[in-house]
């Protein structure tokens, strides 16, 4: 069993993550937001001559249809198409028609194509489908198929229980320029697809993140995959003995009982995370996926006066393993 020396404060300062178990937390939350930066429309800068004189890029049209778990066409989808290299790199579009047909045009380059649709009937539920590669250089006509979208299927080992929340994070490279994509569900009804054809061989990075709580047991379950493709699918059924256990013991400051929050959330890439409250004296228990990587604690100390400021405690990069248990303790905590 591995233990750990508890650490040391950060600046009381620092503010606390939010509470509510079933919440991201907000160091993830700002994780997430920083994304948005990444995929923003912004103006397109005219392409100029040899001798400086400004002229219009080449555009061509793209044509999108879209069509719902019964192949009908329907307006229930929001598409986004960002440029990642040539004249259109700095374009991010989100073309719509109720029809389900919609036509857009857009200069030449390489582009992500992102759309989710949104299913009414069968328990609804989201599809997301990614085309990582959209060579525009000419006219072009796709058909964006909820059919064609598998479930995400990740789950504990104990059937009794409930998942809190889940993301999926797509990070895309070409050319010097990446761009993320996500989608951030709350019920376990995602299904995903990859579209078109194959970009280049490691230049999609995808992982998926789900907590899921049963009494004061909670699963953090990560999954990655590096490739040329998003996914297609996925399904994650891990045991017990694939698990690895993470106890985060609380002391009691000067030894009355107090409340503290404690964040849980992968150390690697922009991702969702879990936040939840722990009386003090007490530990918190998680069972997570190794192969997720590293992970990060903030442990938050409220304060015992209306006017009070939090304290903060890090501990970043914690390694796990299968069938080992972890532990890091904070405030005096009783060590195992």
């Amino acid at each position: 069993m591995n233990t750990s020396s508890p650490s040391q404060p950060s600046t009381p300062s620092q503010p606390s993550s939010s509470s509510q178990p079933s919440a991201p937390s907000r160091r993830s939350l700002l994780r997430t937001a920083g994304l948005a930066a990444t995929v923003a429309a912004v103006g397109l800068a005219p392409a100029r001559s040899a001798v400086g004189a400004s002229r219009t890029p080449d555009t061509y049209t793209l044509t999108i249809t879209h069509l719902d778990r019964a192949g009908r066409p329907t307006g229930a989808y929001a598409t986004t198409v960002t440029g990642l290299s040539g004249p259109g790199a700095a374009e991010s579009v989100q073309p719509y028609d109720p029809s389900g047909t919609v036509t857009v045009r857009l200069p030449r380059g390489r582009y992500i194509l992102d759309s989710v649709l949104t299913a009414s009937g069968d328990g609804g539920g989201t599809d997301w489908i990614v085309r990582p590669r959209l060579d525009l250089d000419r006219d072009t006509t796709l058909t964006v198929d909820a059919r064609t979208a598998k479930p995400v299927d990740v789950r504990p080992p104990d059937r009794s229980a409930a998942l809190l929340h889940a993301g999926m994070f797509l990070r895309i490279t070409h050319d010097g320029t990446e761009r993320f994509l996500n989608q951030v569900v709350n019920a376990p009804t995602l299904r995903v697809a990859h579209l078109g054809p194959a970009a280049e061989p490691g230049s999609v990075e995808q992982w998926y993140d789900a907590y899921w709580r049963t009494g004061a047991l909670s699963y953090a379950l990560g999954h990655t995959v590096t490739g040329s493709r998003a996914v297609t699918g996925l399904t994650l059924r891990p045991s017990t003995q694939q698990l690895a256990t993470l106890l985060v013991h609380g002391g009691a400051r000067s030894g009355a009982p107090g409340t503290a929050t404690v964040d849980l959330l992968p150390s690697k890439g922009p991702t969702v995370g879990l936040a939840q409250p722990l009386a003090t004296p007490g530990t918190a228990t998680f069972l997570l996926t190794p192969e997720r990587g590293t992970w990060d604690v903030l442990y938050t100390v409220r304060p015992s006066t209306p006017d009070g400021q939090p304290t903060s405690y890090r501990a970043e990069g914690i390694r796990v393993r299968a069938g080992e248990t972890t532990t890091r303790s904070f405030d005096g905590a009783a060590r195992l």
